[in-house]
């Protein structure tokens, strides 16, 4: 009984890419995966960086990000790094958690920024790889501001 429904899943698997069809055809892969990344509670300028609000008093202040993938109908697993962090008991800590998943094509990610980070422009990459084995990344810009 498992062995058929691992059997199962491995074919849905297989059946089931970032949209309803299948992503093998005539002996090429494709996919309508896709990335966008996002900061949505957070302002952006005309060059396309966002900006956020350190918030005193607090030891950080956090935003939300996400990736779109388009895979609604598989969960994916999204990976986030940033250029920015603190060190921490002799540890390099990012602002950023390195991995989420995908609920419906959309990763969601917390982002943290510390006071020592007011004045850094702050560079968040992210990526995946689809059904076929691409690579798919985008990058976001993100300054951090005592006062908007």
């Amino acid at each position: 009984m498992v062995k058929k429904l691992f059997t199962y899943i491995f074919i849905y698997t297989l059946l089931v890419g970032c949209d309803t069809q299948n992503p093998l055809i005539n002996d090429t892969c494709e996919t309508g995966c896709y990335l966008d990344v996002a900061a949505p509670s957070l302002q952006m300028d005309g060059n396309g960086y966002y900006h956020i609000e350190w918030i005193g008093g607090y030891s950080q202040t956090f935003s939300t990000l996400s990736a779109k993938t388009g895979s609604e109908y598989l969960v994916q697993k999204v990976y986030w790094h940033s250029d920015s962090g603190i060190e921490y008991n002799g540890n390099f800590v990012s602002c950023i958690n390195p991995a989420s998943y995908t609920n419906n094509g959309v990763a969601q990610q917390t982002m943290g920024i510390w006071e020592e980070m007011i004045g850094d422009t702050i560079t968040i990459y992210v990526g995946y790889y689809d059904d076929c084995g691409n690579e798919h990344k985008d990058y976001m810009r993100v300054i951090v501001e005592d006062e908007i």
